[in-house]
């Protein structure tokens, strides 16, 4: 998957951003952990939060290296991927395979990925490339009698 970008901003993001940038991410985040952690929390779960580039970023890598305290993705990141995959967040409700799908997304190695994409809006096909619970939710959206005894 190619790096999200900031739509204000034509440069490439991941890796390739200039150490100032990097720098004022980073510092903008250590402040926020330390002095505002509530609006750090509004930041993270409400993915249409206009944010700079440097901020977005210093976020995504925080989040892939878990260092972001008390962060579930499934509670941020899980509903909205659900959503991008065509199902709502009370399909699965009663569906068996909701807590396999949980532990999958709470211990995924591409948090980082997932909350920009989804920051995004990524299409269906970009979010198959990261997501390990792609395939078992598109399944369960194309298949509405597969989602449990409630459904």
């Amino acid at each position: 998957m190619s790096s999200p970008k900031h739509p204000a901003d034509d440069t490439p993001s991941a890796g390739q951003e200039p150490i100032n940038d990097y720098l004022e991410g980073q510092r903008t985040l250590l402040e926020l952990k330390c002095c505002a952690p509530k609006t750090l929390s509004v930041l993270i779960h409400d993915l249409s939060q206009p944010m700079s580039r440097s901020l977005e970023q210093a976020l995504a890598r925080s989040l892939a290296a878990g260092d972001i305290p008390g962060f579930q993705p499934t509670d941020t990141l899980m509903p909205a991927m659900m959503r991008a995959l065509g199902l709502a967040r009370e399909d699965l409700d009663q569906d068996p395979i909701i807590h396999a799908l949980r532990t999958t997304c709470n211990s995924c190695s591409k948090v980082g990925t997932c909350w920009l994409a989804l920051r995004y809006q990524a299409p269906r096909e970009e979010c198959r490339r990261f997501c390990p619970n792609a395939k078992a939710l598109e399944a369960r959206a194309a298949d509405p009698d597969s989602r449990g005894p409630a459904n």
